[in-house]
């Protein structure tokens, strides 16, 4: 078969990919957010395995949701100090996951030494930016005066506010002593 427009000595300067350039055939590479998009499907399909590949090439890419992902998996898998490399990596490009995700490792002392102050930072920073469960450990460290704070109900009680705000639905807790919701007044 000939192979027109195109002479035989150039056939061997392009090689197979400048050949398949020159007859209009596409050479796809996916993107880092399509290589994460796949891997949060295969985890869905619960191939761990190949989830892993795609999300593991996102975050080597510098994606920071497949970096927090990464860091979220290998926390579970107990692999605590690849998982705070990771997730280190997604919080230096201020991603809520990830500042949530190293906070949780610091106040625990899992791949790093514990840091209480370090940790609330990190998890405050992710709070700020509506992360749901920072939010929700804002407002409960305020409530029992745990994180290094002091128990504050009016910070406590922001912390819900906010909490509410970006959680449609979110229904407030009757205390655990049976009275009526206070909304942090003190009787």
């Amino acid at each position: 078969m000939k192979i027109p427009f195109i002479f035989p000595s150039a056939l061997k300067r392009l090689g197979v990919a400048g050949i398949g350039c020159c007859l209009g055939m596409s050479m796809a590479f996916a993107t880092p957010e399509e290589d994460h998009a796949q891997g949060q499907r295969e985890f869905q399909r619960g191939d761990l395995m190949s989830s892993m590949t795609f999300s593991r090439k996102a975050a080597q890419a510098g994606y920071a949701p497949s970096q927090a992902w990464m860091g979220d998996i290998l926390d579970k898998a107990e692999e605590d100090v690849e998982a705070v490399t990771w997730y280190q990596k997604a919080a230096d490009q201020g991603n809520a996951d990830g500042e949530f995700g190293l906070g949780q490792m610091y106040m625990k002392g899992e791949g790093v030494k514990k840091d209480e102050e370090q940790g609330r930072r990190y998890t405050e920073r992710a709070a700020a930016k509506n992360h749901v469960e920072a939010v929700k450990v804002m407002m409960s460290a305020y409530r029992q005066g745990s994180m290094g704070l002091p128990m504050d109900h009016a910070q406590a009680d922001a912390w819900e506010t906010k909490l509410i705000a970006i959680l449609p639905g979110y229904i407030k807790p009757m205390p655990k002593n049976g009275s009526k919701a206070t909304n942090g007044a003190t009787k």
